[in-house]
């Protein structure tokens, strides 16, 4: 299991930017250039090179070679790999991803901000609500509950499709795969088969372009 975390400080798409968009799939080039927003296009672009540094890094293969499908459920997966599972998630200005080897693996991170509690009722168990409104009520616990639903069901590969209020992410049986951590302002967390073998490593936008050189 790898797992990495990108903060993404740059503002605009410069040269640098164009130059690495050749260094991926002309269909993935395509899809990012034709982008509305710059934020898009940039967690886009750095989402992709992460995710192939890190099948490098796992494989010894070739950054380039890795060819990418989606289930009909819409999860990614490496065509010819079917031995890897990866996932990836981002939200303004920071991307997580995992690869592993090892089973499967579903990831999110959400940047904490204020919601409306409201919300809960529609995609929370009623043990995660009254989790979240036990004083003192913050908008971290709610990402907390948030990422973790998110990632697992990225790993069953369903994605939100599922009823999501019966999922309760904070039973026994959930604890065995799941990793969370955080920062200030990013709540993060992975549903894997082994949560004993992960170790998030934090990578900027420099050292992940200069390893991508070498």
């Amino acid at each position: 299991m790898i797992t990495y975390y990108l903060p993404v400080t740059t503002s605009h798409f410069s040269d640098k930017e164009q130059l690495l968009l050749s260094l991926i799939s002309d269909n993935r080039r395509l899809e990012i250039e034709r982008l509305k927003f710059t934020d898009s296009k940039l967690l886009s672009l750095y989402s992709e090179l992460l995710v192939r540094y890190l099948l490098s890094k796992l494989t010894k293969e070739p950054f380039s070679d890795f060819v990418f499908d989606r289930t009909e459920k819409g999860k990614p997966y490496v065509i010819g790999h079917d031995d890897i599972d990866f996932n990836i998630s981002h939200t303004k200005g920071m991307i997580l991803c995992s690869v592993t080897d090892k089973g499967r693996v579903g990831v999110d991170v959400e940047r904490i901000r204020h919601i409306k509690y409201n919300i809960m009722k529609r995609c929370f168990n009623l043990e995660e609500i009254s989790y979240v409104e036990q004083l003192p009520l913050t908008d971290r616990k709610f990402f907390e509950i948030w990422t973790k639903k998110e990632a697992y069901t990225k790993y069953l590969g369903t994605g939100l499709t599922i009823d999501i209020t019966t999922i309760n992410m904070l039973s026994k049986e959930h604890s065995d795969k799941l990793y969370s951590f955080g920062s200030e302002d990013y709540i993060f967390s992975i549903y894997c088969d082994d949560n004993k073998k992960v170790s998030p490593v934090c990578i900027s936008e420099d050292e992940l372009i200069n390893s991508i050189k070498k």
